[in-house]
This record gives C-alpha cells, structure tokens and sequence, in this order.
C-alpha cells in the first residue's frame, strides 16, 4: 500500500487555515498562539 505525504496545503484546508500560518505554527513561531499550534 502507498500513501501520499500530506502538505501544509492539505494540513490548511483541513483545518481551515492559512499556509503561512500552518508554516508558522509548525516552526514554533511567537508569532501563533499555542491554541493553533496545538490544532496543527
């Protein structure tokens, strides 16, 4: 079986975000609050 890896795109639109801030967040930046990067 093969899966596909998933994107920032992907993690995005599933979570109703934007990729910058899904990048962001997985960064760790300062700039997202911990709530966010908890969703992601």
């Amino acid at each position: 079986m093969k899966f596909e890896a998933a994107t920032i795109k992907d993690i995005a639109k599933a979570l109703g975000l934007s990729t910058s801030t899904v990048s962001r967040a997985l960064r760790d930046s300062h700039e997202i609050s911990e709530e966010t990067k908890n969703r992601c």
